[in-house]
C-alpha cells in the first residue's frame, strides 16, 4: 500500500491551480489582443497569426523625365536605371507623361539630386588668366576630357568645345596660349593646372565657381521616398563624390620682419596688429597659416634703423591677427640681438600654440621635421638656412644656441626620404637662399630680380629637392618675389617677396605673393598664387587687378 505525505499532496494542488491559472490567463490575452491587432491593420494580423511567410514587395514606379534634359543625359539615365529589375520585373518604368516620379533641372525642398556635377573652369599654371564668368565663356577655346557633356556645354553656352583624348594632351594645349581654357572635374584637379575664377567665386573656396550640371528628381508620394535613394545610388557615378571635410587648405607667405620704419609706425600709432589690417583676415581662413619670421622678439626693443634687427613682444599681435600656425625660422637676422632672445621667442610661439621649423634651440631641435596632419593629409615642414651656411656665420644653430637649421645635399636628400618612411604625403621644402639685389635708382621694374639666380645656382639647388623626393620647394629669402616653375612631380616657388616689412621704396619690394596650396586625400591638387601690394602705409593688402597684371607678366617674364 502507497503512502502519500500530506505536504506532497498540498504541493499538487498548488501545481493544479498554478496550470489553470496560466491556461486562463493566456486564453485572456489571446482574446483581448486579437481585437487590438485587428483594429492597426488587418494585414498584420493575417501576417503574423493566420499566414505567416516572407513576402517581398517590388514595386515598378514610373519616370517622367523632363525635356529640360538634354538627349545625352537622358539616355545615360534610362541606360542607368533601366538595368535595375528583381527576378524580371523593372524597378523603374519610363513614361511621356507626368508620373510617380519627375526628373527635370528645377528643384524644391523635396527634389533629391540624382546628376550632379560640378566642370571647374582652369587654365595651365603659368598662364596670365585669372577669372572668367559664364557669360564669356564663348570668348575662349574650351576644351573637354570626357565628350559626355560637350553637347550639354553647347546647347547651354552656344560654344562648341574639344574633346583631348589624355591629360598631357590637354595640359600642353592650355600651355600654349592663355587663350586655352578646360572644364574638367575635381578629380582632374593637380598643379600643372590653374583653377580659375568664375564670377568672382574660386571653387575650392565656394563651390558656386563651377560650371554646374544639375538634373533633380521629385518623388510625389510622400510615403515612398526612399526610391529616390535607390535612383541615386544607382546614379553615383554622375554625383561628385568629394567631401569638403577632406580638403585641406594651407597658406604660406614670405618675408616676415617686423622691424625699422614698420616699428617706428606701429610703436607710433600704438596699433601693435597694423601691418595685418587688411591681410590678416584672409591669411588666417586657412587649415594652417604659415609666415617666415626672420627677427626675434626683444623686450624693450625700439631699433628704428640700421641693419641689426629685432621686434618688439607687443608685435606679436600681428602674427595672432594674421591666424598664424606655424613659424618658418630658416632666416639669418633671428640671433641679430643674440641667441638667448631667439629661445625666448621660440617659447613665446610655443606659448601662443604655434609650432616651428627651420630652426630651433640648439642644432637637434633645428633640424627636426614638423609634421602636420591635416584632414587626412599628412604634410612635413623641411627648412634650411642656405645663404649662413655658406658663410658659417652664428644665423645657424649650434650644440647650444638657438638658431637657423644647417644646409648639405646629404643632409636634405636624408630628410626628405626621412619624412616619407614617417608616412609624409606632401613634403615642403624652404629655403633661406641668397638674396638678389633688388634696390635700384628709382622706383622701377628691376627684372633681373624676379629670376632664379645664378650664383650660386638656385635652380640647382631647389630642383635638387623635387629630385630627392619633395613636393614642393618654396624660397622664403625673396624681398622681391620671384618667377615659379613645374620640375618633375614638383612645383617650385623661387620667392614669395615681403610680408609685413619696411621696403616701401621699391616696386619689386612692395610685390609678393601668397601661396594657398590644396591638398585631398594625401595629394597635391592646386596652390593659387594671390599676388599683394604694400603702399607707402606699409600695410600689405590683396594686389589690384593691375598690380596683380603686372607682377604675373614679371614672373612670366623671367620664367622664359
Amino acid at each position: 500500500m502507497q503512502v502519500i505525505h500530506m505536504s506532497e499532496k498540498v504541493k499538487e494542488k498548488k501545481k493544479s491551480r498554478f496550470g489553470k491559472l496560466f491556461r486562463f490567463s493566456f486564453l485572456l490575452f489571446i482574446i483581448l489582443i486579437l481585437p487590438v491587432l485587428y483594429a492597426i491593420d488587418y494585414k498584420i494580423l493575417n501576417e503574423i497569426v493566420f499566414k505567416p511567410q516572407t513576402r517581398i514587395v517590388y514595386d515598378t514606379f514610373k519616370v517622367y523625365i523632363d525635356e529640360s534634359i538634354p538627349q545625352e543625359f537622358e539616355d545615360t539615365i534610362k541606360e542607368k536605371l533601366g538595368s535595375v529589375s528583381f527576378n524580371g520585373k523593372s524597378r523603374f518604368e519610363f513614361v511621356d507623361e507626368k508620373a510617380h516620379i519627375n526628373i527635370s533641372d528645377t528643384t524644391d525642398e523635396q527634389s533629391v539630386d540624382v546628376f550632379k556635377k560640378d566642370l571647374i573652369a582652369v587654365g595651365h599654371v603659368y598662364s596670365l588668366l585669372t577669372e572668367i564668368s559664364q557669360k564669356n565663356l564663348s570668348s575662349y577655346n574650351v576644351y573637354l576630357l570626357d565628350n559626355t557633356y560637350a553637347q550639354y556645354i553647347k546647347e547651354q553656352y552656344k560654344i562648341d568645345t574639344t574633346v583631348m583624348s589624355t591629360k598631357e594632351e590637354l595640359v600642353a594645349k592650355l600651355k600654349s596660349s592663355d587663350k586655352n581654357i578646360a572644364l574638367v572635374g575635381f578629380g582632374d584637379l593637380d598643379p600643372s593646372l590653374k583653377v580659375l575664377y568664375v564670377d568672382d567665386s574660386y571653387f575650392l573656396d565656394n563651390q558656386e565657381g563651377s560650371i554646374p550640371i544639375r538634373f533633380y528628381a521629385k518623388m510625389n508620394d510622400d510615403n515612398r521616398q526612399f526610391i529616390l535613394s535607390v535612383m541615386k545610388k544607382n546614379l553615383t557615378e554622375y554625383i561628385d563624390d568629394w567631401s569638403v571635410d577632406n580638403l585641406a587648405k594651407v597658406n604660406m607667405s614670405g618675408v616676415v620682419a617686423i622691424a625699422r620704419a614698420l616699428a617706428y609706425k606701429m610703436d607710433s600709432l600704438k596699433d601693435y596688429d597694423y601691418p595685418a589690417k587688411y591681410i590678416g583676415s584672409f591669411l588666417a581662413d586657412a587649415d594652417l597659416t604659415h609666415i617666415s619670421n626672420e627677427v626675434s622678439f626683444v623686450e624693450g626693443c625700439k631699433v628704428y634703423s640700421g641693419m641689426r634687427f629685432c621686434s618688439n613682444p607687443k608685435y606679436m599681435e600681428t602674427l595672432t591677427a594674421s591666424g598664424v600656425d606655424i613659424v618658418e625660422l630658416t632666416g639669418n637676422h633671428n640671433n641679430d640681438f643674440g641667441s638667448s632672445n631667439s629661445t625666448k621667442s621660440i617659447q613665446m610661439y610655443v606659448d601662443q600654440g604655434m609650432r616651428y621649423f627651420g630652426g630651433g634651440l640648439n642644432t637637434e631641435d633645428a633640424s627636426k621635421i614638423l609634421y602636420e596632419e591635416v584632414k587626412g593629409t599628412k604634410i612635413a615642414f623641411i627648412g634650411y638656412n642656405y645663404y649662413d651656411t655658406m658663410l658659417k656665420t652664428l644665423a645657424l644653430a649650434g650644440e647650444s644656441r638657438s638658431g637657423a637649421n644647417s644646409y648639405s645635399d646629404e643632409k636634405m636628400e636624408s630628410d626628405i626620404q626621412e619624412a616619407r618612411d614617417n608616412g609624409a604625403d606632401i613634403i615642403i621644402v624652404d629655403f633661406q637662399f641668397q638674396e638678389c639685389y633688388s634696390y635700384p635708382s628709382g622706383d622701377v621694374v628691376f627684372p633681373i630680380c624676379y629670376k632664379p639666380l645664378s650664383s650660386p645656382d638656385q635652380k640647382g639647388t631647389f630642383k635638387k629637392a623635387i629630385d630627392y623626393g619633395a613636393d614642393i620647394v618654396i624660397g622664403t629669402q625673396a624681398h622681391q618675389p620671384q618667377t615659379y616653375e613645374l620640375y618633375k612631380n614638383g612645383i617650385i616657388f623661387y620667392g614669395l617677396g615681403n610680408l609685413y616689412f619696411d621696403q616701401k621704396h621699391w616696386i619689386g619690394t612692395r610685390q609678393a605673393m601668397i601661396l594657398t596650396h590644396y591638398f585631398y586625400d594625401g595629394k597635391h591638387i592646386q596652390t593659387k598664387i594671390t599676388p599683394t601690394y604694400m603702399d607707402s602705409t606699409l600695410q600689405t593688402k590683396i594686389a589690384t587687378d593691375s598690380q596683380r597684371d603686372q607682377l604675373l607678366k614679371s614672373l612670366k617674364g623671367a620664367r622664359n
